[in-house]
Protein backbone atom coordinates (compact mmCIF):
# COMPACT_ATOMS: atom_id res chain seq x y z
CA UNK A 1 0.00 0.00 0.00
CA UNK A 2 1.11 3.58 -0.72
CA UNK A 3 -1.24 5.23 1.79
CA UNK A 4 0.02 8.64 2.92
CA UNK A 5 3.37 8.16 1.22
CA UNK A 6 5.19 11.37 0.45
CA UNK A 7 6.43 11.94 -3.10
CA UNK A 8 9.61 14.03 -3.18
CA UNK A 9 11.05 15.37 -6.47
CA UNK A 10 14.74 16.23 -6.57
CA UNK A 11 16.54 18.19 -9.30
CA UNK A 12 13.72 19.16 -11.65
CA UNK A 13 15.49 21.89 -13.59
CA UNK A 14 14.33 21.16 -17.13
CA UNK A 15 16.59 23.80 -18.64
CA UNK A 16 19.72 21.87 -17.64
CA UNK A 17 20.57 19.28 -20.23
CA UNK A 18 21.48 15.96 -18.70
CA UNK A 19 20.41 17.08 -15.24
CA UNK A 20 19.42 14.07 -13.12
CA UNK A 21 15.76 13.73 -12.21
CA UNK A 22 15.32 11.51 -9.17
CA UNK A 23 12.18 10.78 -7.17
CA UNK A 24 11.98 9.39 -3.66
CA UNK A 25 8.87 8.10 -1.95
CA UNK A 26 8.93 7.84 1.83
CA UNK A 27 6.56 6.07 4.18
CA UNK A 28 5.12 8.01 7.11
CA UNK A 29 7.66 6.39 9.42
CA UNK A 30 10.50 7.28 7.09
CA UNK A 31 9.22 10.85 6.80
CA UNK A 32 9.26 11.18 10.58
CA UNK A 33 12.75 9.73 10.79
CA UNK A 34 14.13 11.96 8.05
CA UNK A 35 12.56 15.10 9.50
CA UNK A 36 14.10 14.20 12.85
CA UNK A 37 17.70 13.73 11.74
CA UNK A 38 18.09 15.72 8.52
CA UNK A 39 19.13 19.32 9.05
CA UNK A 40 21.38 21.77 7.22
CA UNK A 41 24.32 19.41 7.71
CA UNK A 42 22.58 16.53 5.88
CA UNK A 43 23.64 13.88 8.37
CA UNK A 44 22.06 11.01 6.43
CA UNK A 45 21.97 10.68 2.65
CA UNK A 46 20.61 8.34 0.03
CA UNK A 47 22.38 8.21 -3.34
CA UNK A 48 22.18 6.32 -6.60
CA UNK A 49 25.34 5.77 -8.65
CA UNK A 50 25.64 4.59 -12.24
CA UNK A 51 27.75 1.46 -12.56
CA UNK A 52 30.04 0.98 -15.60
CA UNK A 53 27.69 -1.76 -16.90
CA UNK A 54 24.74 0.63 -16.86
CA UNK A 55 23.14 -0.69 -13.67
CA UNK A 56 22.30 1.59 -10.76
CA UNK A 57 23.69 1.12 -7.26
CA UNK A 58 21.77 2.54 -4.32
CA UNK A 59 23.69 3.52 -1.19
CA UNK A 60 22.94 5.03 2.19
CA UNK A 61 25.59 7.29 3.71
CA UNK A 62 26.02 8.89 7.10
CA UNK A 63 27.34 8.38 10.63
CA UNK A 64 27.37 4.68 11.63
CA UNK A 65 24.94 5.17 14.51
CA UNK A 66 22.37 6.79 12.21
CA UNK A 67 22.77 4.08 9.60
CA UNK A 68 22.25 1.43 12.28
CA UNK A 69 19.18 3.25 13.57
CA UNK A 70 17.71 3.60 10.10
CA UNK A 71 18.30 -0.10 9.41
CA UNK A 72 16.79 -1.17 12.74
CA UNK A 73 13.56 0.72 11.96
CA UNK A 74 13.15 -1.36 8.80
CA UNK A 75 12.01 1.71 6.86
CA UNK A 76 11.52 1.66 3.12
CA UNK A 77 12.94 4.08 0.62
CA UNK A 78 11.90 3.60 -2.98
CA UNK A 79 13.89 5.37 -5.67
CA UNK A 80 12.88 5.71 -9.30
CA UNK A 81 15.31 7.00 -11.89
CA UNK A 82 13.16 8.99 -14.29
CA UNK A 83 15.96 9.94 -16.63
CA UNK A 84 19.66 9.27 -16.40
CA UNK A 85 21.57 12.33 -15.33
CA UNK A 86 25.04 10.81 -15.60
CA UNK A 87 27.15 13.32 -17.41
CA UNK A 88 25.25 16.32 -16.09
CA UNK A 89 27.22 18.94 -14.20
CA UNK A 90 26.23 22.40 -13.07
CA UNK A 91 28.01 25.12 -14.97
CA UNK A 92 27.94 27.26 -11.85
CA UNK A 93 30.28 25.02 -9.88
CA UNK A 94 33.27 27.09 -8.81
CA UNK A 95 36.73 25.68 -9.29
CA UNK A 96 40.19 26.86 -8.31
CA UNK A 97 41.70 27.47 -11.74
CA UNK A 98 45.29 27.93 -10.59
CA UNK A 99 48.00 30.49 -11.27
CA UNK A 100 50.45 30.32 -14.20
CA UNK A 101 53.38 29.57 -11.90
CA UNK A 102 51.44 26.66 -10.39
CA UNK A 103 50.75 25.20 -13.82
CA UNK A 104 54.45 25.52 -14.64
CA UNK A 105 55.49 23.74 -11.44
CA UNK A 106 52.98 21.00 -12.16
CA UNK A 107 54.25 20.50 -15.71
CA UNK A 108 57.89 20.47 -14.60
CA UNK A 109 57.11 17.93 -11.88
CA UNK A 110 55.56 15.55 -14.42
CA UNK A 111 58.98 15.21 -16.06
CA UNK A 112 57.54 15.16 -19.57
CA UNK A 113 59.61 13.59 -22.31
CA UNK A 114 59.14 13.21 -26.05
CA UNK A 115 56.34 10.74 -26.74
CA UNK A 116 55.20 10.71 -23.10
CA UNK A 117 51.60 9.59 -22.63
CA UNK A 118 49.75 11.51 -19.90
CA UNK A 119 46.31 10.79 -18.43
CA UNK A 120 44.42 13.93 -17.41
CA UNK A 121 42.06 12.19 -15.00
CA UNK A 122 38.78 13.97 -14.14
CA UNK A 123 39.91 16.59 -16.62
CA UNK A 124 36.85 18.85 -16.47
CA UNK A 125 37.11 21.37 -19.27
CA UNK A 126 40.70 20.44 -20.00
CA UNK A 127 42.57 23.43 -18.55
CA UNK A 128 45.48 21.23 -17.47
CA UNK A 129 45.82 19.40 -20.79
CA UNK A 130 45.65 22.72 -22.61
CA UNK A 131 48.61 23.99 -20.60
CA UNK A 132 50.59 20.74 -20.86
CA UNK A 133 50.25 20.66 -24.65
CA UNK A 134 51.48 24.26 -24.92
CA UNK A 135 54.26 23.57 -22.42
CA UNK A 136 55.44 20.55 -24.41
CA UNK A 137 55.41 22.51 -27.66
CA UNK A 138 57.54 25.22 -26.05
CA UNK A 139 59.98 22.51 -24.92
CA UNK A 140 60.19 21.13 -28.44
CA UNK A 141 58.63 17.78 -27.54
CA UNK A 142 55.44 15.97 -28.47
CA UNK A 143 53.26 14.40 -25.79
CA UNK A 144 50.05 12.40 -25.92
CA UNK A 145 47.30 13.66 -23.62
CA UNK A 146 44.38 11.38 -22.83
CA UNK A 147 41.47 13.23 -21.24
CA UNK A 148 38.96 11.37 -19.09
CA UNK A 149 35.90 12.72 -17.28
CA UNK A 150 32.52 11.29 -16.30
CA UNK A 151 30.68 14.46 -17.35
CA UNK A 152 29.88 14.76 -21.04
CA UNK A 153 28.84 18.38 -20.54
CA UNK A 154 32.38 19.20 -19.42
CA UNK A 155 34.06 17.40 -22.29
CA UNK A 156 31.84 19.21 -24.77
CA UNK A 157 33.35 22.50 -23.55
CA UNK A 158 36.97 21.53 -24.23
CA UNK A 159 39.11 24.06 -26.02
CA UNK A 160 39.08 23.32 -29.79
CA UNK A 161 42.87 23.00 -29.82
CA UNK A 162 42.71 20.41 -27.04
CA UNK A 163 40.04 18.48 -28.93
CA UNK A 164 42.26 18.51 -31.99
CA UNK A 165 45.54 17.60 -30.27
CA UNK A 166 44.34 15.15 -27.62
CA UNK A 167 45.31 11.51 -28.11
CA UNK A 168 41.81 10.54 -26.99
CA UNK A 169 38.85 11.98 -25.10
CA UNK A 170 36.95 9.45 -23.01
CA UNK A 171 33.80 9.50 -20.91
CA UNK A 172 34.80 7.36 -17.96
CA UNK A 173 34.43 6.90 -14.23
CA UNK A 174 37.60 7.60 -12.25
CA UNK A 175 36.68 4.74 -9.91
CA UNK A 176 36.74 2.20 -12.75
CA UNK A 177 38.82 3.51 -15.63
CA UNK A 178 38.30 2.12 -19.15
CA UNK A 179 42.03 1.69 -19.78
CA UNK A 180 44.35 -1.32 -19.65
CA UNK A 181 46.92 -1.54 -16.87
CA UNK A 182 50.29 0.24 -17.15
CA UNK A 183 49.27 2.33 -20.17
CA UNK A 184 50.38 5.82 -19.09
CA UNK A 185 53.77 7.36 -18.37
CA UNK A 186 52.17 9.88 -16.01
CA UNK A 187 48.78 10.48 -14.37
CA UNK A 188 47.53 13.94 -13.38
CA UNK A 189 44.53 14.83 -11.20
CA UNK A 190 43.75 18.54 -10.98
CA UNK A 191 40.86 19.64 -8.75
CA UNK A 192 39.09 16.35 -9.33
CA UNK A 193 39.58 14.21 -6.25
CA UNK A 194 37.24 16.32 -4.10
CA UNK A 195 34.43 15.74 -6.62
CA UNK A 196 34.33 12.08 -5.60
CA UNK A 197 32.57 10.80 -2.44
CA UNK A 198 34.96 10.18 0.45
CA UNK A 199 34.37 6.43 0.45
CA UNK A 200 35.29 6.24 -3.26
CA UNK A 201 38.39 8.44 -3.27
CA UNK A 202 40.67 5.45 -2.55
CA UNK A 203 39.29 3.77 -5.68
CA UNK A 204 40.38 6.72 -7.84
CA UNK A 205 43.95 6.51 -6.56
CA UNK A 206 43.99 2.72 -6.92
CA UNK A 207 42.89 3.09 -10.53
CA UNK A 208 45.52 5.75 -11.11
CA UNK A 209 48.08 3.32 -9.76
CA UNK A 210 46.81 0.51 -12.00
CA UNK A 211 46.97 2.40 -15.30
CA UNK A 212 50.36 3.98 -14.51
CA UNK A 213 53.56 2.41 -15.78
CA UNK A 214 56.08 1.33 -13.11
CA UNK A 215 58.29 4.26 -12.18
CA UNK A 216 55.78 6.77 -13.50
CA UNK A 217 54.61 9.81 -11.49
CA UNK A 218 51.12 10.62 -10.28
CA UNK A 219 50.42 14.24 -9.40
CA UNK A 220 47.49 15.55 -7.37
CA UNK A 221 46.53 19.21 -7.33
CA UNK A 222 43.71 20.10 -4.95
CA UNK A 223 42.52 22.22 -2.06
CA UNK A 224 43.66 20.50 1.14
CA UNK A 225 42.44 21.85 4.49
CA UNK A 226 45.05 21.69 7.24
CA UNK A 227 42.75 20.68 10.10
CA UNK A 228 39.57 18.71 10.69
CA UNK A 229 37.77 21.89 11.75
CA UNK A 230 38.53 23.71 8.50
CA UNK A 231 37.75 20.55 6.54
CA UNK A 232 34.32 20.26 8.16
CA UNK A 233 33.55 23.94 7.55
CA UNK A 234 34.61 23.82 3.90
CA UNK A 235 32.60 20.67 3.20
CA UNK A 236 29.59 22.11 5.07
CA UNK A 237 29.81 25.24 2.94
CA UNK A 238 29.63 23.16 -0.24
CA UNK A 239 26.67 21.22 1.11
CA UNK A 240 24.85 24.44 1.95
CA UNK A 241 25.56 25.77 -1.52
CA UNK A 242 24.09 22.61 -3.01
CA UNK A 243 20.95 23.16 -0.95
CA UNK A 244 20.64 26.83 -1.91
CA UNK A 245 21.11 26.10 -5.61
CA UNK A 246 18.94 22.96 -5.68
CA UNK A 247 21.86 20.90 -6.94
CA UNK A 248 22.12 18.42 -4.07
CA UNK A 249 23.14 15.46 -6.20
CA UNK A 250 25.83 17.41 -8.02
CA UNK A 251 27.65 19.03 -5.12
CA UNK A 252 26.58 16.95 -2.18
CA UNK A 253 29.36 14.40 -2.42
CA UNK A 254 32.21 16.89 -2.49
CA UNK A 255 34.75 16.04 0.16
CA UNK A 256 38.03 17.89 0.57
CA UNK A 257 40.74 15.70 2.05
CA UNK A 258 43.31 17.06 4.48
CA UNK A 259 46.95 16.76 3.46
CA UNK A 260 47.58 13.92 5.90
CA UNK A 261 44.60 12.01 4.50
CA UNK A 262 45.86 12.42 0.93
CA UNK A 263 49.28 11.10 1.91
CA UNK A 264 47.77 8.09 3.67
CA UNK A 265 45.54 7.21 0.71
CA UNK A 266 48.54 7.37 -1.63
CA UNK A 267 50.48 5.04 0.65
CA UNK A 268 47.51 2.68 0.89
CA UNK A 269 47.26 2.61 -2.91
CA UNK A 270 50.89 1.48 -3.15
CA UNK A 271 52.67 4.69 -4.13
CA UNK A 272 56.17 5.60 -2.93
CA UNK A 273 58.33 8.72 -2.59
CA UNK A 274 55.57 11.22 -1.89
CA UNK A 275 56.74 14.82 -2.05
CA UNK A 276 55.22 18.29 -1.91
CA UNK A 277 55.72 20.21 -5.16
CA UNK A 278 53.85 23.40 -4.30
CA UNK A 279 51.71 24.90 -1.57
CA UNK A 280 49.99 28.22 -2.14
CA UNK A 281 46.74 29.56 -0.74
CA UNK A 282 43.40 29.91 -2.48
CA UNK A 283 41.06 32.68 -1.35
CA UNK A 284 37.63 31.11 -1.02
CA UNK A 285 35.12 33.97 -1.16
CA UNK A 286 31.37 33.71 -0.67
CA UNK A 287 30.79 36.89 -2.69
CA UNK A 288 32.54 35.29 -5.66
CA UNK A 289 29.79 32.67 -5.56
CA UNK A 290 27.02 35.29 -5.79
CA UNK A 291 27.04 35.36 -9.59
CA UNK A 292 28.74 32.07 -10.34
CA UNK A 293 26.54 29.83 -8.18
CA UNK A 294 23.79 31.80 -6.48
CA UNK A 295 22.39 33.49 -9.56
CA UNK A 296 22.90 36.96 -8.11
CA UNK A 297 20.47 36.25 -5.26
CA UNK A 298 21.59 38.47 -2.37
CA UNK A 299 19.25 36.72 0.06
CA UNK A 300 20.92 33.36 -0.61
CA UNK A 301 24.32 34.97 -0.11
CA UNK A 302 23.16 36.28 3.27
CA UNK A 303 21.87 32.82 4.21
CA UNK A 304 25.21 31.27 3.25
CA UNK A 305 27.20 33.85 5.20
CA UNK A 306 25.06 33.44 8.32
CA UNK A 307 25.39 29.67 8.01
CA UNK A 308 29.18 29.98 8.10
CA UNK A 309 29.15 32.50 10.95
CA UNK A 310 27.14 30.10 13.08
CA UNK A 311 29.69 27.33 12.58
CA UNK A 312 33.06 29.01 12.62
CA UNK A 313 35.22 28.90 15.75
CA UNK A 314 37.96 31.24 16.86
CA UNK A 315 40.55 28.57 16.11
CA UNK A 316 39.32 28.32 12.51
CA UNK A 317 39.17 32.12 12.17
CA UNK A 318 42.84 32.29 13.12
CA UNK A 319 43.83 29.35 10.93
CA UNK A 320 42.23 30.48 7.65
CA UNK A 321 42.75 34.26 7.99
CA UNK A 322 38.96 34.65 8.11
CA UNK A 323 37.66 37.99 6.82
CA UNK A 324 34.02 39.05 7.16
CA UNK A 325 33.01 42.33 5.51
CA UNK A 326 29.31 41.75 6.01
CA UNK A 327 28.55 40.85 2.39
CA UNK A 328 31.60 38.67 1.87
CA UNK A 329 33.32 36.00 3.92
CA UNK A 330 36.69 34.75 2.73
CA UNK A 331 38.99 31.98 3.87
CA UNK A 332 42.51 31.08 2.78
CA UNK A 333 42.67 27.37 1.96
CA UNK A 334 45.93 25.51 1.16
CA UNK A 335 46.20 24.78 -2.56
CA UNK A 336 48.65 21.89 -2.84
CA UNK A 337 50.41 19.86 -5.49
CA UNK A 338 51.82 16.48 -4.47
CA UNK A 339 53.90 14.08 -6.55
CA UNK A 340 54.40 10.39 -5.99
CA UNK A 341 55.61 7.39 -7.98
CA UNK A 342 54.53 3.87 -8.76
CA UNK A 343 57.28 1.47 -7.63
CA UNK A 344 59.33 -0.07 -10.42
CA UNK A 345 59.11 -3.57 -8.95
CA UNK A 346 57.28 -5.49 -6.26
CA UNK A 347 60.37 -5.60 -4.05
CA UNK A 348 60.44 -1.80 -3.92
CA UNK A 349 56.75 -1.72 -3.04
CA UNK A 350 57.14 -4.17 -0.18
CA UNK A 351 60.39 -2.74 1.10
Amino acid sequence: MRYKRKFIPINLKQEQLGHPKTFLTLSEEAQAFVSEIIDDSYSLRFSVDLEPNGDHRASLHGPPHLLDLFTSLNLQVRCEIVSDGYGGKADGAVTCEGKPEEFEKFAMALGLGDGCRVLDLMCGRGALSSYLLKFARAQGIVIQCSLCDSHLSQLEKLDPDVQLLAADITIGDGRDLPYPSELFDAVAIKMGLHEVPYRDQPLVLQEGYRVLKPGGPLLIWDLMPTSAGVQDLLCAQKRKLSYLTHRESLLFDRFFLREDQVLQLLIDAGFKQIELVSRTYYRDSTHDKLKAELGGDQYKLEVLNNYLRERVTQAIIDEVCWEDSGQDISMMIPNCIYRTYKPINLEENSG
